[in-house]
């Protein structure tokens, strides 16, 4: 019986992932650093690796699992409420943080306010830059606010090109004991990208080749 292979062997830190380029690698490695502490904007297509992107990167920074507040738009009905999560005593966030930690980190998936939240949003996302750490992921980048997008590091993040993503491949196979010729291999996962172009393919494609040997 074999596990579903994409929770098995879920990137555990940013040197477990397949960065699809140099840029985002470079980016995203800065904020893993804390150099880079601008509120980040990840967007691209479904399943490319947004969302585990902004899990690792306050693992990164910490050295541990921290406590992050996981936001959603709904959250964010009005003014009040954006004021209410982000504004915090700026002198007790000079001298602690939760956990010990070095940030406090939000993570806002999928957000599309409307514009007196969006005003809301622009003044915490400048106020608390430095103390705060929030990462918004979307497949829609054209619904977040320009003003929003203004104050953050906007990353677009593709899906990874089957070629970068075959060692991947080859440790996760012969992690579950089994060992297929490297061309085949590369060849399944080119027409996992051809049908739908994400990185959840790939494991998919896995799970079919393990479940069939």
């Amino acid at each position: 019986m074999f596990a579903d292979l994409e929770e098995k062997y879920r990137p555990q830190s940013l040197d477990d992932y397949v960065f699809p380029n140099t840029n985002v690698e470079q980016i995203v490695r800065a904020y893993g650093r804390g150099t880079m502490t601008r509120p980040l904007i990840l967007c691209g297509t479904h399943g490319t690796g947004k969302s585990l992107l902004a899990e690792l990167i306050p693992k990164q920074i910490e050295g541990f699992a921290p406590v992050v507040e996981h936001v959603k738009a709904v959250d964010f009905r009005n003014k009040k409420e954006v004021l209410a999560k982000f504004t915090h005593n700026k002198q007790f966030d000079k001298l602690f943080t939760y956990n010990g930690q070095r940030y406090n980190y939000n993570i806002l998936e999928e957000i599309d306010f409307d514009s007196n939240v969006n005003k809301a949003m622009r003044v915490a996302l400048e106020e608390h830059r430095g103390v705060d750490i929030t990462i918004i992921t979307t497949n829609e980048i054209g619904s977040i606010d320009a003003g929003i997008q203004s104050r953050c590091e906007v990353l677009e993040v593709p899906p990874v090109e089957p070629a970068l993503f075959l060692q991947r491949a080859k440790d996760i196979i012969a992690g579950e004991g089994f060992d297929i010729d490297e061309d085949a291999l590369l060849e399944a996962l080119e027409a996992a990208f051809e049908l739908r172009a994400e990185n959840r393919s790939y494991y998919k494609k896995l799970d079919m080749l393990m479940h069939s040997v």
